[in-house]
């Protein structure tokens, strides 16, 4: 099988039957794997209600993390390539085909899908001021490329994986800190990366990322260094 699709889900009441109607149009030999990380919202009775034979939906017994839910993905996954599709639908999963040419040209192991990558004249104060959040973006991005020598725009963006590769790595942290341990392990151990631009539409509310978000990711880059 060429790809299997993740779709990480929690509290999507309003996305989740749409992204996986936007999966399902994917024209390659694919599996969709839904990870239900314990909503609340409804989200949970709308995915059984489905009836769907063609999606193999998790259920978590609780809020394990966004990282448990790339990991369950993972563990069952019998894709060549792993594609992670997160039910906001702030990235539009037409992108793969994009990201999946990609790595089979130039043999990548993972493929980010940039939403700064095509910014890098912009002033950063003014994308800031665009949009806060992307300060997280910039400083993570910066400690990852001052330790390993890269020169990345955007570590946050949508991923394609090789199965296999990300397997390598064992990636362990369960929640906001899983895509910096797992960036850090690919640099430190040399895996074959590229960022490409993607197209990004961010939700105007609602959104799960906090401010305080960055703690632990700096701390999950930092702990990943020196290990």
């Amino acid at each position: 099988m060429k790809l299997t699709v993740v779709v990480t889900v929690y509290n999507e009441k309003n996305t989740i039957v749409r992204a996986i109607e936007e999966a399902k149009k994917i024209q390659l030999d694919k599996e969709i794997i839904v990870i239900d990380n314990c909503s609340t919202d409804g989200t949970r009775e709308i995915l059984r209600s489905l009836k769907d034979n063609s999606l193999k939906v998790v259920y978590q017994s609780k809020n394990y993390g966004y990282g448990t839910s790339v990991l369950t993905g993972m563990n069952l996954a019998q894709g060549e390539y792993l594609f992670i599709h997160n039910s906001d639908l702030e990235y539009d999963p037409v992108c793969v085909y994009k990201m999946l040419d990609a790595a089979e040209k130039e043999n990548l192991d993972v493929v980010f899908g940039s939403r700064l990558l095509g910014r890098r004249s912009e002033s950063v104060l003014n994308i800031i001021k665009e949009r806060p959040f992307y300060l997280g973006t910039i400083i993570t991005t910066s400690l990852v490329n001052l330790f390993y020598g890269r020169n990345f725009a955007d570590i946050i963006g949508n991923r394609l994986y090789r199965t296999a590769a990300l397997k390598k790595i064992n990636p362990k942290e369960p929640a906001i800190g899983f895509d910096f341990e797992v960036v850090s392990k690919l640099c430190k151990f040399d895996f074959k990366i590229k960022e490409i631009p993607v197209k990004y539409s961010p939700r105007k509310k609602g959104k799960k990322v906090k401010v305080y978000d960055i703690l632990p990711a700096i701390l999950t880059i930092l702990k990943t260094r020196l290990s």
